[in-house]
């Protein structure tokens, strides 16, 4: 049968899912375990910070509760920072990615390439820092673009980077930009973004997205502050190179709601991601300095259409879509598992209705799209949050386990764990929910 087809199925409800909710365990993994904390003092992880992300921990956790085995092919749809690659890398197992984003696919690809020469780089360094000290004096600001320094298309970008800083952003930009070799000269973009935000611009992360603070006071050291984090990179990718047994990765820019076009030389046992959450957050709004400092978009609106691919999307021009009638679900599965939740949802807004629909949707358009590429023992591991919308709770943990149940694809429900109870909210759990075929 062919995915298409499955996606208009009239499912069957199966009385299985009625005994979901007696899965679910609250057994706690502490912050220092579980989030992106832990990948702060760790070697590869620690090259860019993505706040949402897991734990390397967690996923060395999720490989055991997996009975995952040197040979297992692991995948991450979601690959955001590259938190499972990387530890699966380092752990031994071979490992692929997804990844719509570009900004994030750029974190992922380079911060898998572990063969660079750490001598060259160490020149390269020297290179850039002495080329950054002779030419950052000769522009000002007013003349930038004499220079040959083109500012971000971002909107308002003196609101995003005060004017000495940005000067400063686009000399030492360009200067990275003189490597030929495209590896290394990523390497050193990659090592301008981790430290792009917070601390060169003038945002800090709030709950949802990105806030603007006030930075005219702060003394602000451009290359001090890429110096002492590319040092460490260069440290860490020593520290790699003399582990005796790495696995492969490779990653893929790829939107996991639709995977026609992917041809694997192996298929995958084992999935351990986090989808984004149903809570607004956008990967896309939140990488914007990025996307736009680092070239990886060149017009103004171009984010609002990546974000509108997502799964989780709702700013700019999804926003728009989602606002207009009233979304259906994708098929039964849907329907039944979160149907009188998105009815008292749209009690109170329907924008935010259809967004719950659209996110549901997709999560389940993924989770059929995967078979094209498993194997018929396929282990999968989904760390989900649980939100609240317009007072609705949604309960994202038992909702995926149901629409995996009611789909029939052959999995069995075996466990969702919820291992954190987050601070913002009443009963806002981060869980992992483990399924698996025969």
């Amino acid at each position: 049968m062919s995915t298409a087809n499955q996606l208009s199925l009239d499912l069957d409800s199966n009385n299985e899912s009625d005994s979901i909710s007696e899965r679910v365990k609250y057994s706690p993994i502490h912050v220092s375990e579980s989030t992106f904390l832990a990948g702060l003092s760790v070697h590869i992880h620690r090259w860019f910070r993505l706040t949402p992300s897991f734990a390397p921990d967690l996923v060395r956790e999720m490989l055991h509760e997996l009975n995952a085995e040197i040979g297992d092919y692991i995948l991450d749809p979601f690959s955001g920072a590259g938190t499972t690659a990387i530890e699966s890398a380092l752990e031994g197992f071979d490992s692929l990615g997804f990844e719509i984003n570009p900004f994030l696919y750029f974190v992922n690809r380079t911060s898998l390439n572990w063969s660079l020469d750490t001598e060259s780089l160490q020149l390269h360094l020297s290179r850039i820092l002495n080329d950054f000290y002779d030419s950052r004096e000769k522009a000002s600001f007013e003349t930038l673009e004499e220079f040959g320094y083109k500012i971000p298309p971002i909107h308002n970008p003196t609101r995003w980077w005060r004017p000495d800083i940005l000067k400063d952003l686009l000399a030492l930009k360009q200067c990275i930009y003189k490597i030929k070799n495209q590896n290394e000269c990523d390497f050193f973009r990659l090592a301008l973004a981790g430290v792009l935000v917070p601390d060169l611009t003038n945002v800090t992360l709030g709950r949802l997205q990105l806030h603007f603070i006030n930075r005219d006071n702060d003394e602000i050291d451009v290359a001090e502050i890429f110096t002492k984090h590319t040092q460490q990179m260069i440290k860490d990718l020593c520290s790699v190179q003399k582990l005796p047994r790495l696995g492969s990765s490779k990653v893929f820019l790829q939107n996991s709601t639709n995977l026609s076009n992917v041809n694997l030389h192996k298929k995958v046992d084992c999935v351990i991601t986090s989808p984004p959450y149903p809570n607004r957050y956008s990967y896309v709004w939140n990488t914007r300095p990025h996307l736009y400092m680092l070239d990886f978009i060149s017009a103004a609106k171009e984010a609002s259409s990546i974000d509108k691919e997502t799964i989780g999307g709702t700013w700019g021009t999804a926003t728009s879509e989602l606002s207009k009638g009233v979304f259906p679900p994708l098929n039964k599965a849907v329907e039944e598992a979160v149907g009188s939740t998105i009815s008292a949802i749209r009690e109170q807004d329907n924008l935010m209705a259809n967004y719950a629909v659209h996110y549901f949707n997709r999560l389940t358009a993924h989770l059929i799209e995967l078979e094209r590429i498993s194997s018929p023992n396929l282990r999968i591991a989904y760390v989900v949050g649980n939100s609240w919308l317009k007072g609705v709770y949604i309960e994202t943990d038992v909702i995926l386990a149901e629409i995996l149940d009611r789909l029939k694809l052959g999995y069995t429900i075996n466990s969702v764990h919820r291992f954190r109870k987050r601070n913002s909210g009443k009963e806002l759990f981060e869980s992992i929910v483990y399924a698996s075929k025969s």
